[in-house]
């Protein structure tokens, strides 16, 4: 499946139905054995499976830990990562928490750490049908989503998600670029 996703306004009433975020950094399903480094998923119930988005080119900054992406609006541009979901009754206390790791805040979006922007996210269904264990969760993402579609040999769903990102603002010379878009690939 080739990754593509359309940017949307965080700032329009869609925002309120967003019940994923793509993680590409500490927040990622796949950051350990346990999870992601914040514990997100074991606290509020999260399903995730691997995913790409298209649109950002993934940075690090020397001084920092974890790493940063940059919204290009490039196809050629893909951050890997995982697409961690909730149901409707958690997703909003769970992406709170993420808001909060992240430094966003939905009031003053361009003032925190992080930006965040919204994605639609493509997915195999075949692949949330191995990763997401919750029958009810499945039913409420797969009746989400944009009606499936084939791409090669698998049926694939969008999934609409934030991400979060930072504007470069001069800091080119202090980064280390991932040209791959993989952080855990390093």
């Amino acid at each position: 499946m080739s990754p593509s996703a359309s940017h949307v306004d965080t700032t329009s009433a869609m925002a309120e139905d967003v019940r994923a975020v793509f993680a590409y950094g500490t927040l990622r399903g796949d950051f350990s054995e346990k999870g992601d480094f914040w514990g997100v998923i074991a606290k509020t119930g999260a399903a995730w499976v691997p995913a790409s988005v298209p649109g950002f080119k993934l940075y690090q900054e020397d001084c920092a830990t974890y790493p940063f992406a940059l919204q290009t609006e490039s196809s050629e541009d893909v951050l890997h990562g995982t697409l961690l979901m909730w149901s409707q009754t958690s997703a909003r206390r769970a992406i709170q928490r993420c808001d909060q790791i992240e430094g966003f805040d939905p009031e003053s979006p361009h003032d925190g750490l992080y930006r965040r922007a919204m994605v639609d996210v493509p997915v195999s269904v075949d692949g949330l049908m191995k990763m997401v264990k919750e029958k009810d969760l499945l039913k409420d993402i797969l009746g989400k989503s944009s009606d499936p579609s084939k791409d090669g040999d698998s049926a694939s769903v969008t999934v609409r998600a934030f991400v979060y990102h930072q504007p470069m603002d001069g800091r080119e010379k202090e980064v280390k670029h991932f040209p791959g878009g993989d952080w855990l690939s390093k």
